[in-house]
């Protein structure tokens, strides 16, 4: 996915492709930070984001699992409130490498 692809606050749903598994990833944008995690509610496993794939996030900007409603950072992962206090969802690293965006070395699919 190329830099300008992404715009600020936006919230995207990726699935990526890794041999015969496939990853289920969020990436999300505010100014220059981009952050990514694994797409997947600590408390039961199951994708963050709604049937329809949207994400649901408090006025503060915090994701809320679609679920269960745990409340999770959208900085760190760290949860913030509701089912699976103490367990955080899973960062990955993210790197800009010229205009495209790489997340844990996987160069993300151009759309």
């Amino acid at each position: 996915m190329r830099k300008s692809e992404l715009s600020d606050g936006q919230i995207l749903g990726l699935d990526i492709t890794e041999g015969r598994a496939q990853r289920r990833i969020i990436v999300i944008r505010r100014g220059d930070e981009v952050t990514a995690f694994e797409n997947r509610c600590p408390h039961a496993g199951w994708p963050l984001d709604t049937f329809d794939g949207r994400f649901l996030t408090t006025e503060t900007g915090g994701l809320i699992c679609a679920a269960h409603m745990a409340v999770f950072d959208a900085r760190s992962g760290a949860c913030l409130g509701g089912p699976g206090q103490g367990r955080g969802l899973t960062r990955l690293a993210v790197q800009l490498d010229g205009e495209r965006w790489l997340i844990s070395g996987l160069a993300l699919p151009a759309e």
